[in-house]
């Protein structure tokens, strides 16, 4: 049985997420936001948020349908270089995220202490900019569960984006491409560790035009597969497909805070996910789901 999850499934964008990437979304949303206004200069800064979902999947793997649903995150940032022609940039990120659940997977099942605490994840990575429009990075994610769900798992991801505005102007797609290998433990309910690839774009634009209120419509689209062993089922079967994902997203900063305080952004979406054959069975035979989400984050 599948066990394993981790999410945002692409809200924030995934601030992580999904790192960044990361979902979501870390690493990508990090850097997008060091370019926000505000009176931070400085090689260090950091954000933190919260998100509030209706289901929690992890790369399309269900963690829970029930109840309440609260994902707190918070990251810091340092820029270790700043240069031009080829090598742009390189930073590095740590932070945390956590899924606190008041479901059959926190606080009302069976689990240890902290019954809530479902998932503790913890990351650290490096992110480089290159050639002015190409961003790359590689994170290393311990997936952990406080109130012991599931066993740890260790995992290192590689990936590639692309900023295509410079070409396509508002028709941007935003592309990315991720690799995550898994080096303990695995993700769903196969014995062999697994390897992951992502596909993604974002595209978007600005709906409401205003100083203090833009409203901004992002539609991330994302297609996760099994390289090797990911989406095993129970007899060792891989699916190679495992999930699609497609979404909606709407975001405003919120213009009466102080710039001294920091950036601050509200966001609602809806994202519609379809599933492969192996996860279809461990998601009670459904292969399509509606999930919902808001959230508000900052960054200084």
């Amino acid at each position: 049985m599948f066990t394993k999850k981790r999410g945002r499934i692409a809200i924030v964008v995934s601030a992580l997420a999904l790192a960044g990437l990361f979902s979501g979304t870390s690493l990508v949303g990090a850097e997008e936001a060091k370019g926000s206004a505000g009176p931070n200069t400085g090689k260090l800064s950091f954000s933190a948020g919260v998100d509030f979902t209706t289901q929690y999947f992890f790369r399309g793997i269900l963690q829970e349908n029930q109840d309440f649903i609260a994902q707190p995150f918070g990251e810091i940032t340092a820029t270790l270089y700043e240069g031009s022609e080829g090598l742009n940039s390189v930073s590095t990120t740590v932070g945390i995220w956590n899924s606190l659940h008041s479901g059959p997977t926190g606080a009302d099942g069976e689990t240890q202490d902290p019954t809530i605490w479902y998932e503790a994840d913890f990351y650290g990575g490096l992110n480089f900019g290159l050639f002015d429009n190409w961003d790359a990075g590689i994170l290393y994610t311990a997936y952990t569960s406080p109130n012991d769900s599931f066993a740890t798992i260790q995992e290192i991801a590689f990936s590639v984006g692309f900023d295509d505005s410079a070409l396509l102007g508002a028709f941007a797609l935003s592309p990315h491409v991720l690799w995550a290998i898994e080096v303990q433990g695995q993700a769903e309910g196969g014995t062999d560790k697994g390897v992951y690839m992502e596909l993604g774009i974002e595209p978007g634009f600005t709906l409401v035009e205003s100083e203090n209120y833009p409203v901004s419509l992002a539609f991330p689209v994302t297609v996760g597969l099994s390289l090797d062993d990911y989406y095993e089922d129970a007899t060792g079967d891989d699916d190679t497909f495992g999930y699609f994902n497609g979404g909606i997203v709407a975001s405003m900063p919120l213009g009466f805070m102080p710039a001294d305080f920091g950036a601050w952004e509200v966001y609602v979406g809806v994202n519609f996910l379809v599933l492969g054959d192996n996860l279809e069975a461990v998601n009670n035979g459904d292969s399509f789901e509606t999930i919902g989400t808001v959230g508000i984050s900052m960054t200084y």
